[in-house]
C-alpha cells in the first residue's frame, strides 16, 4: 500500500503535554505502517497562537512539521490549516492534552476499511474511560439528539480523534473553528447519510487544565448540533411542531363543534376559543408548510434521491385543497361581503366571519406551498440523487 497517513495535533497553551504526545505519535508511525500496510505517517502540530512554549517545544521535536498560528483563531480552525497542508491520504487528528493513545490509530484505521466506512471515531463512552462524569452525561444526549433526527446512529459525537479519507474533507464544509468543530463534524455526517463507525478507545485524564466550559460549551454543541440538523432536516423539527399546534386546535374545536351541531348556534364568550383554535390551527399549517418547503429545499442542495416530497400529487393536492378551503371561505362570506358592499354595515353573526377568515388563511398557505413546491421542480438538479462520500 502506498497510501500516507496524516495525523494533526492542534495545540493551545500545552507546553505540558505537547512534547509527550507528539513524541508518542513519532513512536506509534512505524506500529501503525506495520499493522495497518501503510506508507507512512506524517505528524503535523498546530500551534493557535499559544501564549506560553508550546510552538518553542514542538519546533525542537525532530520528526513533527509544526505549523504556526500567529494569533489564536480557535480549535477547529487549527485542524483546517493541518489539514489543507497535510499530505496524506488519509487525515486523522487526536487532541494536545495527552488523553489519547496515538496507537488507537491502529484500530481506527482497520475499523474504516473493514466497515467501508467514511470516517472512523474514537468512541471514549465506555467503562474504561476516564471522561468526567458531566461530560460523559452530554455526549450521550447530544449522541441521542443526533440518532434520533439523523436516522444515523452515533454516540461519542465529540470525540477528538478521527480517520477519514482526504477525499471527504471537501465535502464537510462549512465547519465553524471552535471546539464546537467535532459535533458539528458528526452532526454533517450523519446528516449527509455518511457510514459513520466508532471504536473503543483509552482514554485517560488529560495533562494541564481544560479549556472546554461545560456549560458555554455545552451550548454551543447544542446549537451547533440543532443547527446543522434544521438545515438538513428541516421537516423533522417543524413538523412535529406544526402537528402539536394542529392536534391541540382540533381537540379544542372539539367542544364548540359537538356544541353547535346540537344547538345550531354559539354562546357569545366562545369567540374567545375561536380565535385560539385560529390562531394554533394557522401556526401549525404554517410550520408544516415551511418545513415542507425547507425539506425540499435541503433536497435539492444536496441532491438527496427522489422521495415522497417530490411526488406530484402533494403539490397538485396542496394547490387544490388550498384553493376548496380559500372558495369556502369566501362562500361561507358571501353574504357578508355583499351586505357591507350595499349598507356599509355586517349584521351576520361574527362566527362566520371568524370562520371564513380562517378558511381563507388556511386555503392561502396550502396553495402557496404547492405554487412553491412546482416552482422547486423547475430547479437544476432537483431530485438527482446524492453523490457518494
Amino acid at each position: 500500500m502506498s497510501e500516507k497517513l496524516s495525523i494533526v495535533i492542534p495545540a493551545y497553551n500545552e507546553e505540558a503535554s505537547i512534547a509527550g504526545i507528539v513524541g508518542r505519535c513519532l513512536a506509534a508511525a512505524a506500529p501503525i505502517c506495520a499493522a495497518t500496510g501503510l506508507a507512512g505517517v506524517e505528524v503535523l502540530v498546530v500551534d493557535d497562537g499559544s501564549r506560553d512554549r508550546t510552538g518553542a517545544i514542538a519546533a525542537g521535536i525532530p520528526g513533527a512539521r509544526l505549523i504556526t498560528h500567529p494569533q489564536n483563531k480557535g480549535y477547529g480552525q487549527a485542524l483546517m490549516t493541518g489539514f489543507s497542508s497535510a499530505t496524506g491520504d488519509y487525515l486523522s487528528f487526536l487532541d494536545a492534552d495527552g488523553t489519547c493513545d496515538p496507537l488507537a490509530f491502529i484500530d481506527l484505521f482497520k475499523a474504516l476499511q473493514r466497515a467501508g466506512a467514511d470516517m472512523a471515531v474514537g468512541n471514549r463512552l465506555h467503562a474504561g474511560s476516564q471522561m468526567p462524569r458531566v461530560r460523559y452525561i452530554g455526549n450521550r444526549l447530544y449522541g441521542w439528539l443526533i440518532s434520533a433526527l439523523s436516522g444515523v446512529h452515533v454516540e461519542d459525537t465529540a470525540s477528538g480523534m478521527r480517520l477519514f479519507s482526504s477525499r471527504l474533507l471537501p465535502r464537510l464544509a462549512p465547519l465553524p473553528s471552535g471546539l464546537h468543530f467535532t459535533p458539528a463534524m458528526t452532526a454533517r455526517m450523519a446528516c449527509m447519510g455518511a457510514r459513520i463507525t466508532e471504536t473503543p478507545i483509552p482514554y485517560a485524564e488529560r495533562e494541564g487544565r481544560s479549556k472546554l466550559s461545560v456549560v458555554r460549551d455545552g451550548l454551543r454543541f447544542l446549537r451547533v448540533i440543532l443547527g446543522i440538523i434544521f438545515a438538513y432536516f428541516p421537516l423533522r423539527i417543524f413538523g412535529p411542531i406544526g402537528l402539536v399546534f394542529l392536534v391541540t386546535a382540533l381537540a379544542y374545536a372539539a367542544a364548540p363543534v359537538s356544541f353547535y351541531l346540537e344547538h345550531r348556534y354559539l354562546r357569545e364568550d366562545v369567540i374567545y376559543r375561536l380565535i385560539t383554535i385560529s390562531t394554533l390551527g394557522v401556526c401549525g399549517l404554517t410550520a408544516l408548510v415551511f418545513g415542507l418547503i425547507g425539506q425540499r429545499v435541503s433536497n435539492i442542495s444536496v441532491r438527496r434521491v427522489r422521495g415522497a416530497l417530490e411526488a406530484g400529487w402533494l403539490r397538485g393536492g396542496s394547490m387544490l385543497a388550498g384553493a376548496l378551503l380559500g372558495a369556502a371561505g369566501v362562500a361561507l362570506n358571501s353574504g357578508t361581503i355583499l351586505e357591507y358592499l350595499s349598507s356599509g354595515r355586517i349584521t351576520i353573526h361574527w362566527v362566520y366571519v371568524l370562520t371564513g377568515g380562517m378558511l381563507v388563511l388556511l386555503g392561502t398557505l396550502l396553495l402557496c406551498a404547492g405554487i412553491m413546491m412546482a416552482i422547486l421542480d423547475h430547479l437544476p438538479d432537483s431530485g438527482a440523487p446524492s453523490r457518494s462520500l
